[in-house]
C-alpha cells in the first residue's frame, strides 16, 4: 500500500508512527465497509447495474490534507482518497472514495468521480460544469446526467518530481459524460496560475 503525500506531511521522527496509525484506520472493518458502501453509490457504477461484482482496494491512497493523530492514535484531522477496483458483468471500473476526519475518531465518506483523475475534490466539482458546457449543456428534460469515467492524459510540460520544491505542473484529462444520450468525451486542461488552477474544456469526440 502506497500513501501518496503522507510521508511529506509529518516530521521524519513521527513518520513511522503516523503511517502505522493510518494503516490501522484504513484496515478498520467499519471504515472499510463505509468505503465500499460509498464506492457502490458512485453514479457510474450504480448505472452499471451489476449485482455480482468483486471489489478490491487499489494500491495507492492519495492524501489531500494532512492526516493527524492524537496520542491515543485516533485521527483528529485529514482528508484522503481511496480507490476501489470494481469488476463484474464485463466491466472493470476504478471507484474513488473521499474520507474526511470531521471530529476526533469520526470519519465521513462519500464517492468521488470514477477513473484516473488526479484532480482534488474541489477541482472535480468545479470542472464538471466546464465539461457539461463543452458538451453543449444538459439536454432538455435530462435529470440523470453523470460522469461515467475520467482518465489522466498526461502532463503538459515537465512532470513534477516527488519531493521536489516546484510549481505544480499543468495536466490534461479526458472525461466521459453520460448526458441522457450517447456518451461524450471531453478534454479538460488544468493549468496552475497565480490565482489557483485554471480549467478549460472542449469536445474530444
Amino acid at each position: 500500500m502506497k500513501f501518496l503525500g503522507l510521508a511529506l506531511l509529518v516530521p521524519a521522527t513521527a513518520r513511522a508512527e503516523a503511517q502505522n496509525n493510518f494503516v490501522n484506520v484504513i484496515q478498520n472493518a467499519g471504515h472499510h465497509a463505509a468505503v465500499l458502501d460509498a464506492a457502490r453509490r458512485t453514479p457510474a457504477w450504480a448505472h452499471a447495474g451489476c449485482a455480482a461484482a468483486t471489489f478490491n482496494q487499489a494500491p495507492e491512497i492519495g492524501v489531500y490534507s494532512p492526516v493527524r493523530f492524537n496520542p491515543a492514535g485516533e485521527p483528529v484531522a485529514g482528508e484522503w482518497r481511496e480507490g476501489i477496483v470494481a469488476t463484474g458483468c464485463g466491466v472493470t471500473m476504478t471507484l474513488n472514495v473521499l474520507t474526511k476526519v470531521t471530529a476526533t475518531a469520526t470519519l465521513a465518506t462519500g464517492p468521488l468521480l470514477p477513473g484516473g483523475t488526479i484532480a482534488d475534490p474541489v477541482l472535480q466539482n468545479a470542472a464538471q460544469s466546464y465539461a457539461v458546457t463543452a458538451a453543449g449543456g444538459l439536454p432538455a428534460g435530462c435529470t440523470d446526467a453523470y460522469v461515467a469515467n475520467t482518465a489522466f492524459a498526461g502532463y503538459e510540460g515537465p512532470a513534477p518530481q516527488p519531493g521536489a520544491a516546484q510549481q505544480p505542473a499543468a495536466w490534461k484529462e479526458i472525461w466521459t459524460l453520460s448526458l441522457c444520450g450517447p456518451n461524450r468525451k471531453i478534454l479538460i486542461h488544468f493549468t496552475p496560475g497565480g490565482a489557483g488552477i485554471d480549467i478549460t474544456a472542449s469536445l474530444d469526440d
